[in-house]
């Protein structure tokens, strides 16, 4: 379950990130329904760290992989796409 609540809060962070006006990665951000799905996502990574561990230990798992995602996504991003690289139309 632990590998699971990682897996899965990644992806709520990558949704979070690709709904930001802010993201890089693709030409519009995602709309709403990222958002939400987003705020889904985090809430079952929740549950799974849950499971796996105790409600405290869980909790505190879950907002360290959501801040591993938060951090890392940006930069691997960067390293794909740089920041200095023109857009193309």
């Amino acid at each position: 379950m632990n590998l699971l609540g990682c897996l899965v809060a990644f992806a709520a962070m990558a949704l979070a990130y690709l709904s930001s006006r802010n993201q890089r990665a693709l030409a519009r951000p995602l709309g709403r329904g990222a958002r939400l799905a987003a705020g889904v996502l985090t809430v079952v990574a929740l549950a799974c760290w849950v499971v796996g561990e105790t409600t405290l230990p869980g909790i505190f798992s879950t907002l360290t992989a959501l801040m591993l995602g938060a951090v890392a996504l940006p930069y691997v991003l960067w390293l794909l796409k740089p920041a200095d690289a023109k857009k193309s139309r």
